[in-house]
């Protein structure tokens, strides 16, 4: 006999209940913690059953339940995450139309015992999904530096438009950055070596600049 485990998964508590294969109740909903404590008091009620039979199904849901997900896997359960879109079906089957988390714990129950194929989450899986949370993090970041290079270069651009002549290239980061520190190295003073001396207060700028 198999007996699926449904989880409702949320920021700070999850709620849990089993069905066996035959639409039995075997544990009514209980709500846990989402933390290490709580993922105990899961396993606890899970150890009286043999975890071949066990099939634990949670809904992929940002990333509140990725710790847990990782915590059952470690623990040798048999873990699937479903596609939201299979338990909202399940949900307008329900002839009561209701949505609490104790009711959504047996609509991802029986969603999960509807299901003909049924993919197990491994520690492939868990090294993948860090890698694209990786991914997705350094991109993030990636655009978030460009965007403030930008903002930095139009600032120094509309306080002192001159510094754009120092530097073939154009606008010279490390220049921007140093200008900043340098509070006593004043726009006036840049503009009037320029303006005087040519080239060789270009030197002088980027030598005092670096």
């Amino acid at each position: 006999m198999k007996i699926f485990v449904g989880i409702d998964i949320a920021k700070l508590n999850h709620f849990a209940a089993a069905i066996s294969s035959d639409g039995e109740i075997i544990l009514e909903p209980f709500k846990f913690t989402n933390d290490a404590d709580g993922f105990q008091l899961l396993v606890s009620k899970l150890e009286s059953f043999d975890k071949n039979s066990l099939i634990i199904g949670l809904e992929s849901t940002a990333h509140y339940g990725d710790n847990l997900v990782r915590y059952l896997v470690a623990e040798l359960y048999q873990v699937c995450v479903l596609n939201p879109i299979k338990t909202c079906q399940m949900r307008k089957n329900n002839v009561r139309k209701t949505k609490t988390d104790k009711v959504d714990t047996f609509v991802i129950a029986k969603t999960l015992m509807m299901q003909d194929n049924l993919r197990f989450i491994s520690f492939f899986h868990l090294d993948m999904m860090d890698l694209k949370a990786l991914g997705r993090f350094r991109q993030k970041t990636i655009k978030q530096r460009t965007r403030l290079k930008i903002q930095l270069t139009t600032y120094v651009d509309q306080v002192f438009p001159e510094i754009q002549y120092f530097f073939k290239s154009g606008l010279h980061q490390n220049a921007v950055y140093a200008l900043l520190k340098r509070s006593t190295f004043s726009k006036r003073d840049c503009f009037h070596a320029y303006d005087s001396s040519g080239k060789s207060a270009q030197s002088e700028l980027a030598r005092t600049l670096y």
